[in-house]
């Protein structure tokens, strides 16, 4: 009785046997009573119509009542059903008086008023007392004895009602040989589904055995696959599942394990967390960052308990954030990632990285920029009390005046310039320095720096050409500031070029426009990534021209502008490039 199966087999049998029973009656009770009465529908209609002419024969005097009365009640055989005449005003006059007379009557009145309008019906009544026939004619007139216009006045009715007893004896029947005949069936079908299931049920049970013990990790055990049918097929698959499993299982703890040691061998942090917010994986570099006594999870760090709303959120909203906190003296940035494709989530994974020399790279540069803007006022103030000496004639000789002069003149231009592009640099990483964008010829922006910095280039030993496609060409910016990075990318090549030829190229692309800066040379790969900070310089000792803020203010003002730029070196030559937007006309059109 614990074989489910078996018992779900052998309840399906008797379960089968019992519906088509049920079905075969219901389909004799429905099907049967329908064609049964369609068939004695035809055989009494032409016997009304005949009763009909009668009735006309008797209703017009051409007949006795004695003679009518005999032809409709003589035997209710010859008629084969019950005969029931009306006059055109609904009156019976005519009938066999039985025990049915009032059931018959309550079946012919929905259909009295039409046959006397003058439609003939015929009807298989199948509620209200039984199963029967309905067939109702009118009564016309004689022809013979009318004239036209009075032929198809309708004298009455005549209506004959058959009970089916013959379909009702056959239904007992059926009722009554059904159940015995489902009991046979059952006799014999039970103990063949048994006998059947019960082979079946056998290798399955010893399926079941092995997938229990695949279950618990043992790969070693085997089903039953003998024979061609489908439950050894079926055998034969779980065997060949089973060492399918053990190999990749085997081969997962193997990458688990492999997984596992580079984890640990880093040298960041790495935390695995799954969508319910529970920490599922973590390596010794994360509790180690994290200030973690031995022993301890990151969970029970401090630092994890500061973070724990920012994974919260990235859980909600798959949106990766990133946050820096500081622990000590080191500064720890936590990069939270959601996992997942999709709008399926599977959790997240938070990096952990020592950004501490970074961190204070960066603090020393900024500090290095406002301790210049701070430090540079006081020579400037130096330079022009100088000056004011040299003019209230402190220094007599001319020729001093004029060597002090010079010096002076270029030192303070030299630091007003720095004060400015520090100044300048300042307001842009701030933010608060609006570009307003218009239509702006790039022809005459090429041009224009091309003519004014020719004879610089010449003074350098380079020459300067331009190359850009023909035609007119307008862009959408900022021609000022598209002028300033300009120049600031020209000044950067004549001054670090060695001679040759520096070439001011403009691309056209679909949308944009490229505008380059090609001069011989070579940076090297390490500095490309790091050439438009502010104070960086290729040159670690510093000792060039220049400020180092030049290409860190074109970053700014091509930032704000929405626009790209970048460098690259290769084939012994630097190109500085950078984008401007093609004419807002054309652009608002694509």
């Amino acid at each position: 009785m614990k074989n489910t199966l078996l018992i779900k087999t052998v309840c399906l049998v008797l379960f089968t046997v019992i519906l088509s029973a049920a079905l075969t009656a219901l389909a004799f009770r429905y099907a049967g009573v329908k064609n049964y009465g369609e068939m004695k529908i035809e055989e009494l209609t032409p016997r009304a119509e005949f009763i009909a002419g009668r009735a006309a024969e008797f209703m017009q005097g051409y007949i006795s009542r004695k003679e009518f009365e005999n032809m409709v009640n003589y035997d209710r055989r010859i008629w084969d059903a019950s005969p029931y005449l009306y006059t055109a005003d609904g009156t019976l006059f005519g009938s066999i008086t039985n025990a049915e007379l009032e059931m018959n009557l309550n079946r012919i009145a929905p259909y009295l008023n039409t046959v006397i309008s003058g439609k003939p019906i015929s009807a298989v009544v199948t509620r209200g007392g039984g199963a029967g026939v309905i067939v109702g004619v009118p009564i016309y007139p004689c022809l013979e004895a009318e004239e036209d216009e009075e032929a198809e006045k309708v004298l009455g009715a005549v209506f004959l009602v058959k009970p089916m007893f013959e379909l009702s004896t056959a239904w007992g029947s059926l009722t009554s040989s059904l159940p015995l005949a489902m009991l046979l069936v059952a006799l014999i079908m039970v103990p063949i589904a048994y006998i059947g299931s019960r082979g079946l049920t056998r290798p399955l049970e010893k399926m079941n055995e092995a997938a229990v013990a695949m279950t618990n990790g043992d790969f070693s055990v085997r089903a039953i696959e003998k024979g061609d049918g489908e439950v050894a097929r079926l055998g034969r698959s779980l065997n060949e599942l089973s060492s399918a499993l053990s190999g990749t299982i085997g081969a997962l703890t193997f990458e688990r394990n492999r997984l596992k040691k580079v984890l640990d061998g880093l040298l960041e942090g790495v935390i695995a967390i799954n969508e319910q917010g529970e920490i599922i994986q973590y390596n010794p570099a994360s509790t180690r960052l994290m200030g973690c006594a031995e022993g301890e999870t990151p969970k029970e760090a401090k630092m994890y308990g500061e973070i724990h709303s920012s994974v919260e959120q990235v859980l909600k909203d798959g949106i990766s954030r990133w946050t820096e906190q500081s622990c000590k003296e080191a500064v720890l940035r936590f990069t939270i990632s959601a996992l997942g494709e999709g709008k399926r989530k599977e959790g997240a994974l938070i990096m952990i990285q020592d950004v501490t020399e970074a961190a204070r790279l960066e603090q020393t540069r900024r500090d290095y920029v406002a301790n210049v803007s701070h430090e540079l006022r006081t020579p400037i103030a130096s330079i022009r009390g100088l000056t004011d000496a040299l003019h209230d004639g402190l220094v007599k000789k001319e020729e001093d005046k004029q060597r002090y002069y010079g010096y002076i003149q270029r030192e303070a231009i030299r630091l007003s310039r720095l004060i400015d592009d520090l100044l300048e640099l300042s307001r842009l990483q701030s933010g608060a320095v609006a570009i307003a964008c218009r239509d702006m010829s790039v022809n005459d922006l090429i041009y224009d720096v091309a003519d004014r910095y020719s004879a610089i280039a010449k003074d350098g030993g380079n020459t300067l050409s331009v190359a850009m496609p023909q035609g007119e060409h307008t862009a959408y910016g900022n021609p000022d500031r598209c002028e300033q990075v300009l120049i600031a990318l020209l000044d950067n090549a004549i001054k670090h070029s060695s001679s040759g030829e520096i070439k001011l190229c403009v691309d056209e692309e679909k949308e944009r426009y490229t505008l380059s800066v090609v001069n011989p040379g070579s940076i090297d790969e390490a500095d490309i990534t790091h050439i438009f900070e502010r104070f960086y310089k290729a040159d670690r000792a510093h000792s060039g021209e220049g400020t180092g803020l030049g290409l860190a203010i074109a970053r700014e003002i091509m930032e704000l502008m929405g626009e790209k730029i970048w460098a690259e070196s290769a084939n012994g030559e630097v190109k500085f490039c950078f984008t401007i937007k093609k004419q807002q006309a054309n652009a608002n059109n694509m």
